[in-house]
């Protein structure tokens, strides 16, 4: 039964609340929780002092201090639903007095903070509601104090119960948002960008004129200014739009502009993939400038809006990073931020450096304007000094651990593509120490869950809880591991500071556990596992690195089960879509689909292609025996890009110098089919190989403008180019292949000035080369000595995080035409491939079994003599073969290529193209 209480009960009431914590919690507790029930039933036909005294009492009683809202528990979460189920003011928003929607807001706003996840079911009417509110009362200046103000409240609501929190700044590549909405919320979406838009416009007209550019020198004029053509208004001074200084100071004096514009421009942000391009505000100069000034506002909230919308385009739009000049003027107040207290939930600084530094690190990794800027300063040792007092810190809260965790990741950053920064890193003794009982920890915490698991499934079962929360410190080892694997990137850190068994076995460790997480404890549900997964990853990430062939980690990782547990992965149905889910397993593939695995996928390949890169034929079938090929190729049309192209980089690796396993790839795309012969009347298996034509397709379908699918195109390339080193038969394969030829051709033919389709890629053409080269190799010579070293073999290379488009091949020639072999190199963490052209089969039949054919030194073939090219033996099908060559118009595209604008592709070149004259020459 509802209790009643009049209006002046409840006057009463509120008066003696305010201000008395412990009274407020008795309400919360039978009988007074009565009240509520009464509180939250406003009907249309109460009066309006009594609508809005009831919203008063709700308001004083839910406004609890975190300790006293912590004695009430569960019950003052159970009123936030009960709020916004039944009342219902949002439906008459626009026929409610102005004080009657500005205290119901400003409940709602409370709600939100206290409850970030409860789902508000009555926000389409409040969007309505606030758009007739701009339009027909703020637009026309008939807007009061109360409809400003709730135009303030609502602007927070809408930050608060929006989709997702404001997150711009956690995209580390600059492509736009895609967004899939219907007619109705895409209208209603440009409805609410121009509402936004109109009140940032009206209130920031009111300061324009606080716009001061005294002091800014025109950069260029077409003739000398007379001091007659200077006018008070800068915008008419010729050059202005050219300057990037940052304008003086302008102050927003009324409170309520203040709230319009930081809040208006920060939910701004949120809509402007629905503004077209050339009306979005940030086009504007004027108001480009008036934002500027805004920098050195005295309002925090509206410096650091103002910091948001100057750098949300660099990571929404794809040219923008190239404006550096621009962020290095910005720069220095992303940086002061740091010391403002408090920050505003909405604004991290942490995050917005980070995710500036990864971009440039991905873009233009050896010259980062971002880490430019900040190595002039002394910003980076005080952010070391900060993060060393963090660490040192005799225990972590639930704070302290948060920026700790951001110092961790901010670091990774800076070391990912820097040496300078790894070694100023390195040389805290104890930073590694603090990374292992990091790590350390996070296995203590997964072991202790795993031994209770049964434990915990029946809790889980008789609770029915969905999905149970993350373990406290995922994000913390994970930024310790996104470190690690910055350090990892240097060939000096892996063959000096990090050669620490312990790490090595730290990760070993962590790998093993998250996997048995995610294969028996899935009943723990994604919340619980989606971290692990990302974590499982990044682990995989770092083992790349240390099990290259220069680290002295790579046997220990090998001796220790590396390859097992990657099998264990590969073949496990949650890594593998190939692989069919057994019948008793249907409650875990219900329980983790859809979990993003593919980082997984990727890292997985990526550690199998380094331990393969440079090893002989021998260790190449010892992982064949346990990870066989047609398990690798279960990933070889894998929906990730990146998945791909380390499927093909470990295939380009796995088929180099060895017939065996081409000819094993070669028996997986075959096409059998069993006829009688007619002498013996026995059944006979007739096959050919589609390798070629799926090799072909697949390059049509790539785009190499893409970074991953140029990866997965050029590790194509490469396989063909193993391909056409094996033996005569293999080189006659691949000569017929036209629409391979044509390709080849596409990619030769660009430049810098016509480079649509390929982007006049030196590594895409460096290949087309190599499979060039090996085709008018004589497989039957075997004297000859190549060396194709590129770069990151040489001591002292450290290996950067992006693929280095200048990557040289350095090729020693002992006859001038031997062709040979095409090393492989390090990518990215560093990485490595191989490529041959073992010259040294022999023979031409592609099922015999011969023991020695890929035993034996596999790079270095030492010649009986030195000396011209007569010596060198040439084939009838080599001359043929060139001539082929020369019909299809590759001699002419190899003769254009000498003058190419890379080293490596000019030098490959103009060999090839002296091989191809002297076999012309054959009569």
């Amino acid at each position: 039964m509802t209790v009643s209480y009049s209006l002046e009960n409840l006057k009463n009431i509120s008066n003696a609340l305010v201000g008395d914590q412990l009274a407020k919690v008795d309400y919360f507790f039978a009988p007074k929780s009565q009240i509520f029930q009464y509180l939250v039933s406003i009907e249309p036909d109460n009066s309006i002092a009594l609508k809005n005294a009831k919203l008063d009492l709700l308001y004083i009683i839910l406004h609890l201090e975190p300790q006293q809202r912590d004695m009430v528990g569960t019950s003052y979460l159970d009123i936030v639903p009960a709020i916004y189920k039944s009342i219902t003011l949002a439906r008459s928003f626009t026929q409610n007095s102005s004080l009657t929607n500005y205290k119901y807001i400003k409940l709602l706003n409370l709600c939100a903070e206290v409850y970030p996840n409860c789902v508000f079911p009555e926000l389409q009417y409040l969007k309505n509601g606030f758009i007739h509110l701009v339009n027909h009362r703020f637009l026309r200046g008939k807007c009061n104090i109360d409809e400003v103000a709730t135009i303030i409240e609502l602007l927070k609501l809408f930050l608060l119960v929006n989709e997702q929190r404001d997150g711009d700044f956690n995209q580390t590549r600059p492509i736009k948002q895609e967004r899939e909405v219907t007619e109705i919320s895409q209208y209603q979406d440009f409805s609410m960008a121009n509402a936004l838009e109109q009140i940032i416009v009206n209130t920031s007209e009111k300061y324009l004129g606080q716009i001061s550019l005294k002091y800014i020198v025109r950069l260029k004029v077409s003739r000398p200014a007379s001091p007659s053509s200077v006018k008070n208004d800068p915008f008419d001074n010729k050059g202005v739009d050219c300057t990037r200084a940052i304008p003086k100071k302008i102050n927003i004096s009324n409170m309520y502009d203040s709230g319009l514009l930081s809040l208006g421009l920060l939910l701004y942000l949120r809509y402007h993939y629905v503004i077209p391009d050339d009306k979005k505000l940030r086009n504007d100069l004027t108001f480009k400038m008036f934002v500027l000034g805004l920098l050195k506002s005295d309002d925090v909230n509206i410096r650091c809006v103002s910091l948001k919308f100057l750098l949300q385009p660099y990571f929404t739009e794809d040219k923008k990073w190239e404006d550096s000049r621009t962020l290095e003027k910005i720069l220095p107040y992303l940086v002061e931020s740091f010391n403002y207290d408090p920050l505003p939930w909405w604004f991290d600084p942490f995050d917005i450096l980070d995710s500036l530094v990864v971009l440039y690190n991905e873009i233009t990794p050896m010259n980062n304007p971002v880490l430019t800027t900040l190595a002039h300063t002394n910003v980076i040792f005080c952010i070391l000094s900060r993060f060393a007092q963090c660490l040192s810190l005799p225990q972590q809260n639930e704070s302290t651990l948060r920026t700790t965790t951001k110092f961790i990741k901010l670091c990774a950053s800076f070391a990912a593509s820097d040496e300078k920064y790894r070694l100023l890193l390195l040389n805290d003794t104890l930073l590694l120490n603090h990374l292992e009982y990091g790590l350390e920890s996070h296995i203590t915490l997964i072991q202790d869950f795993i031994s209770l698991k049964d434990e915990i499934r029946e809790t889980v079962i008789e609770t029915h809880s969905m999905s149970l929360p993350p373990i406290y410190d995922h994000e913390f080892v994970s930024a310790w591991l996104s470190l690690l694997k910055s350090f990892s990137r240097s060939v000096s850190a892996l063959r000096t500071t990090l050669k620490r068994n312990k790490i090595a076995q730290l990760l070993l460790q962590i790998l093993s556990k998250t996997y048995t997480l995610t294969k028996e404890c899935y009943f723990a549900g994604q919340d619980f596992i989606k971290p692990e997964v990302k974590i499982m990853g990044i682990t995989l990430g770092s083992i790349c690195n240390f099990v290259v062939e220069f680290s002295n980690l790579q046997s220990f990782m090998l001796r220790n089960g590396i390859i097992d547990i990657i099998e264990k992965v590969l073949g496990d149905p949650l890594f593998n879509s190939k692989k069919a889910w057994d019948s008793s397993e249907d409650e875990r593939k219900i329980a983790l689909e859809g979990i993003p695995v593919h980082e997984v996928k990727a890292n997985s390949l990526w550690v199998l292609r380094h331990l393969m890169y440079n090893c002989q034929n021998e260790e190449k079938f010892q992982l064949l025996a346990k990870i066989p090929m047609a398990l690798v190729l279960d990933f070889i049309n894998d929906p990730c890009w990146a998945v791909q192209a380390q499927c093909f980089q470990l295939l380009r690796n796995l088929t180099c110098n060895s017939r065996k396993i081409v000819n094993i790839l070669l028996e997986k795309f075959k096409d059998v089919e069993y006829k009688i012969d007619p002498q013996t009347g026995s059944k006979i298996s007739i096959g050919s190989t589609y390798l070629f034509e799926f090799l072909a397709k697949k390059m049509r379908l790539l785009n190499p403008l893409d970074t991953q699918q140029k990866k997965a195109m050029e590790g194509v390339l490469y396989i063909i180019v193993n391909l056409a080193a094996v033996n005569e038969n293999k080189k006659q394969l691949v000569i017929e292949q036209d629409e391979i030829l044509n390709i080849m051709s596409e990619i030769l033919v660009e430049t810098t000035i016509d480079s649509s389709r390929y982007g006049n890629d030196n590594n895409l053409k460096l290949a087309c080369l190599w499979i060039l080269n090996n085709l008018l190799w004589n497989s039957s010579v075997s004297h000859y000595t190549q060396y194709a070293i590129e770069n990151g073999l040489e001591p002292g290379h450290s290996p950067s995080d992006t693929e280095n488009p200048q990557s040289a091949v350095t090729i020693g020639y002992n006859e001038p035409v031997a062709g040979g072999y095409s090393r492989g190199k390090y990518f990215d963490e560093p990485d490595g491939d191989d490529s041959s052209s073992n010259a040294n089969d022999g023979e031409d039949d592609d099922n015999e079994d011969d023991e020695d054919d890929d035993d034996g030194d596999e790079f270095v073939r030492t010649p009986a003599a030195k000396g011209s090219t007569s010596n060198v033996q040439v084939t009838r099908a080599t001359v043929e073969r060139c001539r082929k060559l020369v019909e299809v118009g590759l001699y002419d595209l190899v003769k254009k290529n000498i003058t190419d604008e890379s080293l490596s592709v000019r030098e490959k070149a103009r060999t090839l193209l002296y091989h191809m004259d002297l076999l012309l020459k054959v009569k």
